[in-house]
């Protein structure tokens, strides 16, 4: 997810790797980037270890100077990701909601389970982006979070819409007007599952494997658009 203010740049995970030749940071982010007139990073969040997340981060790194990294990664250079940091670019807040400082001192968990989850807040609406968190860490949301602080007009559902995720509690706390499925075309779970989609009945769904990139804009109103719509190609539909 690429996050823009008026002067400020964030990217919140770098996508997957491919083989060893290949990865998303490579083919797809950093041209992406370049496209749009971003020469460096503000800040990098890379959510957790999974290289489905992660996979595309010395790619990005080597490609821009990037001025904070965050992750769940402890190993990796930069902060650890925790629950309370915040900060405000252009009006603009941003806030981590998850993984809490005890999740680094427990046992070691499955990386699902730290998760770094980011609100972002204006004027207009907010957006939820939540990675792959899974039921058992919604809850801890749902019990450490003000339900104000988790309400979000813009939902990016959690780990793909995997059956792990997504319990109706958490939807109606979110209780998100657009929710948006994360998943690669054709891929081998297969995500989202349809019982999860159905959770969401009443909602506005986008798909990356159907809509193309999902464009988001927090002005007057929160306003979502997919790539596929706006870029017709003659060949869509066939």
């Amino acid at each position: 997810v690429v996050i823009r203010t008026a002067k400020h740049n964030l990217l919140y995970d770098a996508g997957p790797l491919y083989s060893a030749e290949s990865d998303a940071g490579q083919r797809i982010i950093v041209p992406y980037l370049h496209a749009i007139g971003v020469d460096r990073l503000d800040t990098l969040v890379v959510t957790h270890r999974d290289t489905d997340h992660s996979g595309g981060v010395p790619a990005v790194r080597e490609a821009l100077p990037i001025e904070r990294s965050l992750s769940s990664v402890a190993e990796w250079p930069g902060e650890p990701c925790l629950a309370g940091q915040s900060w405000t670019w252009d009006e603009v807040r941003f806030t981590i909601l998850h993984p809490p400082l005890a999740s680094y001192r427990e046992a070691p968990l499955k990386s699902n389970h730290l998760s770094c989850v980011l609100r972002v807040e204006n004027v207009a609406g907010s957006v939820l982006l939540t990675s792959d968190i899974e039921a058992i860490d919604e809850q801890q949301l749902l019990q450490s979070t003000h339900l104000e602080n988790l309400r979000s007009q813009v939902l990016v559902v959690p780990h793909h819409g995997s059956r792990s995720s997504s319990t109706a509690e958490f939807i109606r706390a979110v209780d998100a007007v657009e929710v948006i499925f994360p998943v690669g075309y054709r891929n081998r779970y297969p995500h989202p599952h349809p019982e999860i989609v159905d959770r969401y009945a009443g909602r506005r769904h986008w798909r990356t494997d159907h809509h193309g990139a999902v464009h988001i804009v927090l002005g007057d109103r929160a306003d979502v658009s997919g790539y596929r719509a706006r870029y017709r190609r003659y060949w869509h539909g066939q």
